[in-house]
């Protein structure tokens, strides 16, 4: 499986579930079939930008940054910027165009920004497509994620 779906995944895991250690994560990683070290999913957790923040129950979890600037994120944020070719609007659906095989990855990030009034999106090889309440919130979410190319 790709880096991509395993980055996909690593962000999946960590919105569904309060995990406190890498070795948590590898674990749940090949559960779900990725067969990873502890090496990988250390690098993941860089490039992916996950940060540790207190749990509800006191304890320390893995998180992503809510709401980040990609230039506040490392590799990943640096990732989106080289990715990103073209961010177009038609009516209240957004399309990202990346270079081959990096959708994936450009889309797990923009799910990570959790955008306000975004219902949903989809990610392929080199394209997201993300859907909008209205046509005034995908301007909005639009000009967002252009001001992440500067």
């Amino acid at each position: 499986m790709s880096r991509n779906a395993r980055q996909r995944r690593i962000i999946e895991l960590i919105k569904e579930l309060d995990i406190e250690t890498q070795e948590e994560l590898v674990s749940l990683l090949q559960e779900s079939g990725y067969n990873v070290t502890q090496a990988t999913v250390s690098r993941d957790i860089k490039d992916l930008g996950i940060i540790k923040s207190l749990s509800s129950g006191g304890s320390y979890k893995y998180s992503l940054v809510e709401n980040a600037r990609p230039n506040t994120m490392g590799k990943f944020g640096t990732m989106f910027r080289q990715a990103v070719v073209a961010i177009n609007r038609a009516g209240n659906l957004i399309v990202i165009r990346t270079v081959t095989g990096t959708g994936g990855t450009v889309g797990a990030f923009v799910d990570s920004m959790n955008y306000e009034n975004v219902l949903g999106s989809i990610a392929g090889d080199d394209t997201i497509l993300i859907v909008c309440d209205s046509e005034s919130h995908a301007e909005k979410v639009k000009l967002q994620l252009e001001s992440n190319l500067e």
